[in-house]
C-alpha cells in the first residue's frame, strides 16, 4: 500500500508544484512588466525634457539671429545714409542731376 499511495502523492505534489511555477512565473511577469513599463516612462520623460531643452535652446538661437540680422541692416542703412548725405553735401550738383536722370529713365519705362 505504501507504494500505490507514495506515486499518487507524487504525481499530486508534482501537479501543485507546476501549477505553483506557474503562478511564480505569472506573476514575475506580472511584474517585469511593470517595471519595463515604468522605466520606459521614465525614458520617455527624459527624452521629453531634453527636446523641450533642445526646442527652447534653437528658439533663443533664433530670436538672437533675428536680433543681429536687424542691427545689420540697421547698421547698413546708417552707413549708405551718411554716405549718400556726405555726397549731396560734396556734390549736390551732380547728386540732384543723377537723380533728375534717373526720376526721367523711371518715368519713361513705366510709361510704356
Amino acid at each position: 500500500m505504501a507504494t500505490v499511495n507514495g506515486p499518487t502523492n507524487t504525481v499530486d505534489d508534482l501537479r501543485n508544484d507546476l501549477q505553483s511555477l506557474k503562478d511564480d512565473v505569472s506573476r514575475l511577469a506580472g511584474q517585469l512588466s511593470t517595471a519595463l513599463s515604468s522605466t520606459g516612462e521614465d525614458a520617455f520623460g527624459g527624452v521629453r525634457d531634453r527636446f523641450r531643452r533642445v526646442r527652447d535652446n534653437l528658439g533663443d538661437a533664433a530670436y538672437e539671429a533675428g536680433e543681429r540680422s536687424r542691427d545689420a541692416v540697421t547698421d547698413f542703412a546708417d552707413t549708405v545714409g551718411s554716405t549718400l548725405e556726405d555726397n549731396v553735401k560734396a556734390r549736390p550738383f551732380s547728386t540732384l542731376a543723377l537723380a533728375l536722370g534717373l526720376g526721367f529713365l523711371f518715368g519713361a519705362l513705366w510709361r510704356r
